[in-house]
């Protein structure tokens, strides 16, 4: 029986995303190098601080919306969503079966 690929904490695709040397010399479930820029130079229009969004993942990475991948659970027989850190591939969590990801609220809303 084949395994799965991917693993929560894990990049994927191994390697990570955007054609990047992403690495995770602390193992699965820490961060991902390299890490955003930061930095105090205020009066340049090089960035100062890429840690600007809304989320962070447990990569380390700034996000305003996770990246949704498609890929299937060879040990529960199901297909999955990867809720993914769209910089690096970081898997953050993983929803089953996939469909169910498009009906859950990964971002709280406001309801009026």
């Amino acid at each position: 029986m084949p395994s799965n690929s991917w693993q929560v904490g894990a990049l994927y695709p191994p390697g990570g995303l955007n054609g990047v040397s992403w690495s995770q010399p602390g193992g699965i479930g820490t961060l991902v190098y390299p890490q955003p820029a930061t930095g105090v130079d205020y009066f340049s229009t090089r960035p100062f601080n890429e840690k600007s969004g809304v989320f962070t993942a447990g990569c380390g990475h700034w996000m305003n919306m996770p990246l949704i991948q498609r890929e299937y659970d060879y040990t529960t027989n199901s297909s999955v969503a990867l809720v993914s850190c769209p910089t690096c591939g970081f898997v953050q969590n993983a929803i089953e079966p996939f469909e169910a990801a498009l009906n859950t609220v990964l971002i709280p809303q406001l309801v009026i």
